[in-house]
């Protein structure tokens, strides 16, 4: 008998490093638990406990337990090492439609846990496909550790030359509650955990990040746009709206930005042919995550996304956090729920 008692045990007292967590999410197609992972994993390739949702994943090196749990948010545990793990999970998620990662945006690391200051941040910045050469911080990377960790990076940031690049790469916390335990956690933007102390306590504070996330992803989707038909049965009303994105700064180049942004390229997964017209590129893209459409307007310092009905909201997340990470790491949008979810400014327990 296998269950989730006996997961948390063996992570708990297995391998003696951290207990890795990784948090992808799936738009399988397969309605039962068990035909979804069949259709990730391969026959003959998992074993099912007694818990329907949770399966036992084997590699050559290990075993992963996947949790579907979470329907659209899959929650993979392990004792092993990311460097065992992370071709497996590269390989599964880059070359399927069904798979992305959780792609945290920067305020989501920043404010990882109430009242919690991070010892260990890094920061890492890539702007080369959009920015001049002459950009002072066209390629930043800033590791940090230690209690001030935090207050010397706002220091950086405060400087004009910077504060458009230093965007949250990975981050480590330390916590203790008086029911759960103590855990240290350490957290990267594409949902990978690292963590050692209390198990329920790791687990409950991955559940708590996977549902801000889930939350920022829902509201992009409930401003899709859709056609219905009027009261009168002629013409048709129009639904939702467009995400309105605002950059702190102007895009030098902008046909070099919208040709870099959608050529089908990792890591926005974004096809398109660009059609500029004055200072305005308009694009009807696809994304290749799960292949539905969308169109994108951007101007010199903004962009405008109207997503389709059905559209995954994951798209605009990893839309935004690459873009935090290659152009503009203080961009915002305009609507004031979606920016809150942008910043992960929601209460969680302490």
């Amino acid at each position: 008998m296998t269950t989730r008692a006996n997961m948390v045990d063996r992570l708990q007292n297995g391998d003696p490093g951290p207990t890795r967590t990784v948090v992808l999410e799936a738009h399988c197609e397969a309605v039962e638990p068990e035909e979804r992972i069949r259709s990730v994993f391969g026959v003959g390739n998992y074993t099912t406990t007694d818990d329907s949702f949770l399966y036992r994943v084997h590699l050559e090196c290990g075993d992963i337990w996947v949790d579907q749990l979470n329907e659209r948010f899959w929650s993979l545990h392990t004792g092993l090492p990311m460097r065992k793990i992370n071709p497996f999970l590269h390989e599964k998620v880059e070359s399927r439609r069904d798979l992305d990662w959780m792609w945290l945006p920067s305020g989501h690391l920043e404010n990882l846990w109430p009242g919690a200051n991070s010892n260990r941040v890094r920061t890492k910045f890539h702007g080369r496909d959009f920015l001049d050469e002459s950009d002072p911080a066209q390629d930043l990377t800033i590791n940090l550790a230690g209690s001030g960790a935090e207050r010397l990076l706002k220091h950086i940031s405060d400087d004009v030359k910077y504060r458009s690049a230093i965007s949250f790469d990975s981050v480590q916390v330390s916590l203790q509650d008086s029911d759960l335990g103590r855990i240290t956690e350490a957290v990267d933007r594409k949902g990978r955990f690292a963590a050692s102390g209390d198990m329920l306590y790791h687990l409950q504070f991955v559940d708590t990040v996977v549902e801000r996330y889930r939350h920022l992803v829902q509201a992009c989707e409930q401003r899709a746009v859709s056609w219905s038909s009027n009261d009168s049965g002629v013409g048709a009303v129009a639904g939702g709206r467009p995400i309105a994105i605002r950059f702190s700064r102007d895009i030098p180049d902008l046909e070099q930005f919208v040709s870099s942004l959608f050529a089908a390229r990792q890591p926005f997964r974004l096809w398109g042919i660009p059609e500029i017209s004055g200072e305005v590129a308009t694009v009807n893209a696809v994304d290749l995550h799960v292949g539905h459409g969308l169109r994108v307007e951007v101007g010199r310092n903004w962009m405008r996304v109207y997503l389709e009905k059905g559209t995954c909201g994951n798209t605009v997340a990893r839309l935004t956090s690459n873009l935090q990470h290659r152009f503009d790491s203080r961009l915002s949008f305009i609507d004031p729920e979606l920016q809150t979810a942008l910043e992960a400014h929601r209460s969680v327990r302490a």
